[in-house]
């Protein structure tokens, strides 16, 4: 009796099978969609185990340090876009809302002073004080991996999507 659970097919099987439909002349939109999630998923897995092992200190740690930025940096437009999306979805929480109406434009001007830890604290008081979870993609904009200029943007488009008007929002 076989009792063993089907294996999905790696990254190169997966990358076949859509040449193949793409020879055929008949492309499944929803096959490049599931194989666009499982790299974004493999990726960023990726992207712990890499911090994991800048973090850890061993004698490869530079290099480590080195690859680890150079991935987070490819992961950055996704995270602006992102964070964008969660400070939209965000502004539905009354509580949160209020609470980013009064203190946002401050954080915003912690931010580009580069001040991350006042931000993080302003932030997390906000979230803290209205019960809510701090949300993790906010909390991977605070990682040291990203340099001050794309932490700065990575807090606006955040805020920006938080503190827009509903004009904007309805139009994009």
């Amino acid at each position: 009796m076989n009792t063993s659970v089907p294996q999905e097919p790696n990254l190169e099987q997966k990358i076949s099978e859509l040449k193949n439909q793409l020879i055929e002349g008949k492309p499944k939109y929803e096959d490049f969609l599931k194989t666009y999630h499982s790299l974004r998923k493999m990726y960023k897995e990726f992207q712990d185990l890499l911090q994991w092992a800048a973090e850890d200190h061993r004698e490869k740690e530079k290099e480590f340090q080195r690859l680890y930025h150079q991935v987070a940096g490819w992961n950055a437009s996704d995270m602006i876009e992102n964070l964008k999306k969660t400070g939209l979805a965000l502004k539905k929480s009354q509580p949160i809302k209020d609470a980013f109406d009064r203190q946002g434009y401050r954080i915003m001007e912690l931010a580009r002073s580069g001040k991350r830890e006042e931000v993080f604290h302003a932030m997390m008081r906000i979230f803290m004080a209205a019960k809510k979870e701090f949300p993790e993609r906010l909390v991977e904009a605070f990682k040291p991996a990203y340099k001050e200029d794309l932490f700065k943007i990575f807090i606006f488009s955040f805020l920006s999507g938080i503190l827009g008007n509903e004009g904007y929002e309805k139009e994009g």
